[in-house]
């Protein structure tokens, strides 16, 4: 065999290979294709499962007497220009009133409330950015 037919039958692998591995790619990008395709199928059924809840409670929150809107049994505003003067401005709602100071047997439950609170905020994950 001269170097010459050598040289072609190692061209010829080469080119065989290439082939091959060509075919290989693409049916792997197929799987690709197909399996992302898959997971976002599944992703757009689970967020249309979820709107459909949200929409079910929705209707059972409406049904039930529950309103998003405010009701006539809920306080004003505290901005509502009625509840503090006729201008706005003319009272602060966050002045303290004349009863805003908690009795001395209100003070010690509110400091253990606000311990366990403490505590329970303090979870390790504070300087987390995320």
């Amino acid at each position: 065999m001269s170097e010459i037919d050598a040289m072609k039958a190692e061209l010829d692998g080469l080119v065989r290979e290439q082939s091959e591995r060509r075919v290989l790619r693409e049916q792997r990008g197929e799987e690709i294709k197909a399996q992302s395709h898959e997971y976002m199928t599944k992703q757009v059924q689970a967020a249309e499962r979820y709107v459909q809840h949200v929409r079910e409670m929705a209707q059972r929150k409406t049904k039930s007497g529950w309103s998003t809107d405010r009701g006539t049994t809920e306080p004003p505003s505290a901005f509502a220009t009625d509840a503090f003067g006729d201008e706005p401005g003319a009272a602060s709602p966050f002045a303290p009133g004349p009863d805003s100071r908690p009795s001395a047997r209100d003070e010690s439950p509110r400091r253990a409330r606000r311990a366990r609170a403490a505590e329970a905020d303090d979870d390790g994950y504070d300087n987390n950015p995320w």
